[in-house]
């Protein structure tokens, strides 16, 4: 959340008086996308969609534009941009988006869609909706909200690239399935095999094949790495710029990058290194072979502060390039936000009028398991007490625990998330016991949530495999070992 990155010690008194606020907060917001069966309980979905005007892509349809981590939608395997064509079994073209949302409540259990992608002309989806207390908060809300215990794990950031994207509006890229390389210069052999393996893994990820002997659109890349004759590294202002991160897919991490913002005017001295990349998406399966029409082109110029090998530049951002197709939303820039979310997860669903009180149980689940029941009070997690009767001790622990743990941090890793705080910063890892012994300070900090991140070794040095929990039922003191499952959710949306 917001709320909870900026580590100076004069915003965190402000920010922490809102940490209960933003409970509520997440509620009102996660149930714009709720669907009421009664007063107590809310059912959830989990994804939003837009009516398309993309000629190319679910124009006039309803196409999937964003996914809660975590939610029923993103289980049953609905992705970003998916072409929703039936709700159940209703067709979506032309109708208004009031019309497909009231189709969304004929069942109070299921929904049943009808979508379309690069792997499917048409497959039908069902998804379980989420039915619980309307008072319930669940561990996947609560992880942002205590984020602070491990920004390693709970981001929320933006960042931009500089590229731009020419589409043909004639093309609808829904009837391409497989794709090839036009041939490549020996001189270049080498690199450009490299740079087709990237393609064939992040096209293939969104379900494209690559079939050199049928394919339905070829793809033509163009490259070049200069050296800048006025750079200066001893320049004064050399240095001086904001920090470049981007999403790396294959860790799922953000990483820093020798790379300029293209939002950032940067000295032309301070600039060592210019590289341009480009590819365009040629039909072939509506034309004779030999005819060539123009479907897709996309181009990034970039400033590097210092070297950076073409291809670990391709490697990482190749496929987020290939995010923009084959929605692209602006076309002259791209803009991703990042949403990723690493959390314990047990089942339990607090009430968040009263956060020691479980009001709900998910079926199947850990704690559902182990015979944790709604209308338990828990009273201790993994050691630490859990007396949430007051959200003012709570929020009061918390608020000390950001402001003398800020030595802790790694300013080397210092970003800026998606709400503009530029002081968010990871754990320093030399001093992982020390943010151990600082959260098992219980006295201090009440910090019985961060066990949602208990699988780190700052939360606890021992990271155990299963957690304790000690509840109140009937007036009874009972104990139970929870084994939680490590929950992960990554989104991107390129826009």
């Amino acid at each position: 959340m917001p709320y909870l990155c900026d580590l100076s010690l004069t915003n965190s008194n402000f920010i922490m008086k809102r940490i209960i606020p933003v409970i509520f907060l997440i509620i009102s917001v996660f149930t714009g996308r709720l669907f009421a069966q009664n007063s107590d309980i809310t059912c959830s979905l989990g994804f939003t969609f837009e009516i398309s005007d993309d000629k190319s892509w679910g124009y006039k349809e309803p196409v999937i534009v964003d996914i809660t981590p975590g939610s029923p939608a993103e289980k049953a395997g609905l992705k970003l941009n998916d072409i929703i064509l039936s709700v159940n079994q209703n067709g979506t073209y032309l109708k208004s988006y009031q019309t497909i949302m009231s189709w969304f409540n004929q069942d109070p259990h299921t929904m049943h869609l009808g979508i379309r992608n690069f792997r499917h002309a048409f497959k039908e989806i069902t998804i379980e909706k989420d039915c619980r207390h309307a008072n319930a908060i669940s561990e996947a809300q609560l992880a942002p909200v205590f984020s602070f215990y491990s920004l390693e794990d709970v981001q929320d950031r933006r960042f931009l690239i500089p590229v731009k994207t020419t589409v043909n509006e004639n093309a609808l890229f829904h009837n391409y399935r497989t794709f090839a390389f036009s041939p490549s210069d020996e001189n270049t052999r080498h690199l450009d095999e490299r740079i087709n393996a990237i393609f064939i893994r992040a096209l293939g990820d969104v379900g494209l094949r690559y079939d050199p002997s049928d394919p339905d659109f070829i793809i033509q890349t163009y490259y070049s790495y200069e050296s800048n004759p006025m750079y200066k590294p001893d320049s004064p202002t050399y240095g001086s710029y904001q920090p470049v991160w981007r999403f790396d897919t294959r860790s799922n991490r953000m990483v820093k990058l020798p790379l300029y913002n293209p939002s950032e005017a940067v000295r032309v001295d301070d600039i060592a290194y210019n590289l341009e990349f480009g590819y365009r998406f040629y039909d072939r399966k509506f034309l004779e072979a030999g005819d060539l029409m123009l479907i897709w082109e996309s181009e990034v110029r970039e400033r590097l502060s210092s070297h950076y090998d073409l291809i670990d530049y391709l490697e990482m951002n190749l496929p987020l390039l290939l995010q923009k197709f084959p929605n692209p939303g602006n076309k002259s820039f791209g803009t991703y936000h990042v949403s990723y979310l690493k959390y314990n997860y047990t089942g339990i669903g607090y009430n968040m009028n009263d956060l020691k009180t479980v009001v709900s149980v998910d079926p199947g689940s850990p704690a559902a398991k182990a015979g944790v029941l709604p209308g338990d009070v828990v009273v201790n997690i993994q050691g630490q007490n859990f007396d949430h009767t007051s959200s003012q001790m709570l929020t009061e622990g918390y608020r000390r625990f950001i402001a003398e743990t800020m030595s802790l941090r790694d300013k080397n890793s210092r970003y800026t998330d998606s709400n503009g705080f530029k002081d968010c910063m990871f754990w320093d890892v030399a001093q992982y016991n020390a943010v151990s012994a600082a959260i098992a300070n219980n006295r201090r900090y009440k910090s019985a949530f961060s066990y949602l991140f208990n699988f780190n070794q700052y939360i606890d040095w021992s990271t155990p495999v299963s957690i304790n929990i000690i509840v109140l039922r009937d007036g009874n003191e009972m104990n139970f070992a929870v084994t939680p499952q490590i929950t992960i959710s990554s989104h991107i949306l390129a826009y």
